[in-house]
């Protein structure tokens, strides 16, 4: 009996030695990778006394991102992401069928806080800023390639928005994360009351690795 308490209090040691060692590690500041898909449009248009909706346009994002514990379930993830976004949008009149193409690239700034909902599951949410680095927008006629630009001069090159979203870790340092992103400012800089409702909004899938 008295070896079998010995055993038992060597055991409880041990679980509570590889407890307090899996805690140490999961309160510890991470850094990490991450790289993925968006797909983002630009809202609506007008163009006279017609109004138009743009459709979406994938892109690539990829950035880095720090995990900070703050206590509990909570953590403060600042990142820093290059992402590709834009819009495409197509309309008739007349029977000429117009489309313009726009992508345009940007350094996202995110500020988030995220808290574990379940194991493995959390949620976040939190500011974001984007600072503008080069657009290309391409115009067709009945798909013919008419035009294109790459003048910034009436893009905004500052603008601020928000982020909500999902992650799930699927090991200690391999997860994915899923977001909605949505500037609160117009991406343009030009007056025209045909471009007042032209926000950035989309979604983010993005795998990542921490280290």
């Amino acid at each position: 009996m008295k070896k079998t308490l010995i055993m038992l209090f060597a055991v409880s040691l041990g679980f509570g030695a590889s407890v307090n060692a899996q805690e140490a590690k999961t309160d510890k500041i991470k850094f990490g990778i991450k790289a993925g898909a968006n797909l983002t449009t630009l809202g609506k248009i007008g163009s006279g006394a017609n109004e138009y909706k743009y459709d979406y346009q994938p892109g690539f994002t990829a950035g880095i991102f720090t995990e900070i514990p703050l206590g509990g379930q909570f953590k403060f993830v600042p990142e820093v992401n290059y992402s590709q976004k834009g819009a495409k949008v197509e309309g008739t009149v007349s029977g000429v069928t117009g489309k313009l193409e726009t992508k345009i690239d940007y350094l996202d700034v995110p500020i988030a806080f995220s808290y574990e909902a379940a194991p493995r599951f959390n949620v976040f949410a939190g500011p974001q800023v984007s600072f503008l680095l080069s657009q290309k927008t391409e115009f067709y006629s009945n798909g013919e390639k008419l035009n294109e630009t790459t003048d910034t001069k009436d893009f905004a090159k500052t603008i601020a928005g928000g982020v909500v979203g999902l992650g799930y870790d699927f090991t200690q340092n391999l997860n994915v994360t899923g977001r909605y992103m949505r500037d609160f400012q117009k991406g343009t800089t030009n007056d025209d009351e045909n471009f007042g409702k032209a926000k950035n909004s989309g979604f983010a899938l993005t795998l990542g690795y921490k280290f």
